[in-house]
Parts: C-alpha cells; structure tokens; sequence
C-alpha cells in the first residue's frame, strides 16, 4: 500500500511540474509574440476626421501667351533687296520690315498713270464733241469702259507697288524671322513671328463642378515656379459654354499685376477663390493614395490598416475636401503610406 502511495505521489509531482512548464511556456510564447507585434507594427503619423468651415477653391494650370501671336506670311511676290529688322526688335504698326525689288512695279505704275490720264483727257474731248453731235453717244459709252478699265488698272498698279514696302500689320516683338535678303517670295511665304506681349494671357481648363463657382470678371491669384513665394493678379476675360473633348471647359484669364520678367511660354497656376463657404471634411493631401479619380485613404481600426475609398472635391490650399467614405472620429494615416499595406499593424508617431 505504501509503495502504491508513493508510486502515486511521484505521479502527481511529475503532472505538477509538467502542466507548470506547460503554462510557461503558453506565458512565454504570448509575451514573445505581443514583442513581436510590436516591434513590427509601421509607425505612421494618424489625424483624427473632425469637420471643418472652410472656404471653397480651386487651382488649374497652363502656359502662358502673348495677348496676340501673329505667323506674319507674305500676300505678294518679289525679291527681297532689304530687310530692315531681325529677332528680338519691338516694331509698332505700319513698321518697314522689307523692302522687296520694285523697279518693275514704279515702271508699271508710270505707264499705267499715263494710259490713263490720256484716256481721261480722250474723253473730256468725246464728252464735248457728243455734245455738238460730233461723237455718238456709243463711242462715248466704249470710251468711258476704256478709262474706267484703265483706272483700274492704275490703282492696282500702285497697290503692288505700295505692297512691296512690306509692314507691320500690328505692333509687338520679332519672336522668329524666316528670311533673308535675295529670297525670292511667293504668296503665302512665311516671313516673321510676330507677338504683342504688351499684355500676357492663360489659358487653363475646369471641370463642370467647378466652372459653377467662376464668373467672368472675378479675380484670381497666379503662381509661377520661376519667382517662388511671388504672386500675381489675373481677371477672368473669358469661360468657355462648351466643354472640350475631356469635358473640361476653357477659362481664359489676363495678367492685369505681372513683373516685366514674365514670358509667354512659361508654365504658371492659377489659384480660384469662391466667396462660398462650407462645412464639411478636408484632410491633407498626401493622405489620399491613388488618383484623385479613384482616391483613397488607410484608416486605422483596432491598431490594423484598413483601405478605404473615398470621394473627393475641391482643393482647399494643401488640403482636400472629402465627400463620401469618410466619418468625424475616423483615424486617417498623413504620414508614412509607403510603408503599409492593407492589414499593416501600425503604431502612431508625433
């Protein structure tokens, strides 16, 4: 009996020891992975969704131009025996740009003046003598054809005289010339690139949203990288009724507060304000992963990165107006995206 006793005794010691290494190393495991856990959650940077008043705006883009640019193209023909400007010289309307040969056409005028003036005088002459009823009335009718003919031709004479004295049809720089002296020109040749730059002008698109919120007339801030932490004044002068090809349509807007260093041809941004104010939830945008088109952002639940979806607006500065998918109380990421993944265990960051 007192062996059995023992026997049993042992038993249960070894069964002790065996469940207390059991439950240590359940305890153990447990702490090893709540470790591991939390060494290997991403620190982000969180936000929390509040709503916020804000007030409704927009920015577009585009490239600056001339108030007019003018591919200057010839409506005559002759050699050119002198051209009197070159790239980069400010003309004003009726400028000599080039003079093209005209000895042929001042003969041509000469001639032609004198046909007429005899023609003239030939008819005051008929017009006396039908009156005595020396010259019938047809061979004064035939006569008057002949002078009117002759006229005509005296005037064109002198119309392609005067127009091998080429210029100027408007006033601005020689971006471009495309001749030179001894070119023999045909109608339609190209000869300059001229731009009216006295004032600049942009062109930018918007979307139907957001042409609801502009008017012809309003003001609107412009921003070029090429002068950073620099502004500019520009007017709405022109939006379009029809929306282009991307359903976007044309806003042109005129620079009335540039610096002088402003080129047509350089990349700008223009920044619509709205009197309109909303209320609603903006978050900064560099939460928003994907397009603007197909945006979303990571919320965080329970310590876990979850993906979600969302609608968006206007720009709102550097932040942006959400319209779906979001809630007041939601933990959004801003900071540390390329780290995570949907089902990333996160840990916040200041």
């Amino acid at each position: 009996m007192k062996k059995i006793i023992y026997i049993l005794s042992i038993c249960a010691v070894v069964a002790t020891i065996v469940v207390v290494l059991v439950m240590n190393k359940k305890t153990t495991k447990e702490k090893t992975q709540m470790v591991a856990d939390v060494s290997s959650a991403v620190a982000v940077k969180i936000i929390t969704v509040k709503d916020s008043t804000y007030v409704v705006g927009f920015s577009s883009s585009g490239v600056l131009q001339a108030l007019r640019e003018l591919p200057f193209v010839s409506d005559v023909s002759g050699r050119i025996v002198n051209i009197y400007v070159d790239e980069g010289s400010v003309v004003n309307k009726g400028t000599l740009l080039i003079q093209l040969d005209s000895e042929m056409l001042s003969a041509d005028v000469a001639s032609a003046e004198a046909a007429f003036e005899g023609l003239k005088k030939d008819y005051e002459r008929y017009k006396n003598s039908n009156a005595q009823g020396g010259v019938t009335d047809q061979q004064l009718d035939n006569l008057h054809t002949q002078m009117v003919a002759s006229e005509s031709r005296y005037v064109t004479s002198k119309r392609h005289l005067a127009d091998a004295s080429i210029k100027a049809p408007i006033a601005g720089t020689i971006n471009k010339r495309y001749v030179e002296v001894g070119s023999y020109l045909n109608p339609g040749s190209k000869l300059f690139d001229i731009i009216d730059n006295s004032q600049l002008k942009v062109m930018c698109f918007v979307t139907e949203k957001q042409i609801l919120d502009i008017w012809k007339g309003q003001m609107v801030r412009l921003v070029s990288e090429t002068f950073p932490g620099e502004t500019f004044a520009g007017k709405i002068v022109f939006i379009g009724d029809k929306a282009e090809r991307s359903l976007n349509f044309p806003v042109e807007i005129t620079i009335t507060d540039g610096k002088k260093e402003l080129k047509s041809g350089m990349f700008i941004s223009v920044n619509f304000n709205s009197d309109t104010q909303k209320n609603g939830i903006i978050i900064p945008r560099n939460a928003i992963s994907g397009s603007v088109e197909a945006a979303s952002v990571f919320v965080i639940k329970s310590g876990t990165a979850k993906k979600q979806s969302i609608v968006v607006g206007n720009m709102v500065d550097e932040q942006i107006e959400v319209l779906q998918g979001l809630q007041c109380g939601d933990s959004v990421v801003v900071g540390g995206l390329i780290n995570i993944t949907e089902g990333s265990k996160v840990k916040s960051v200041q």
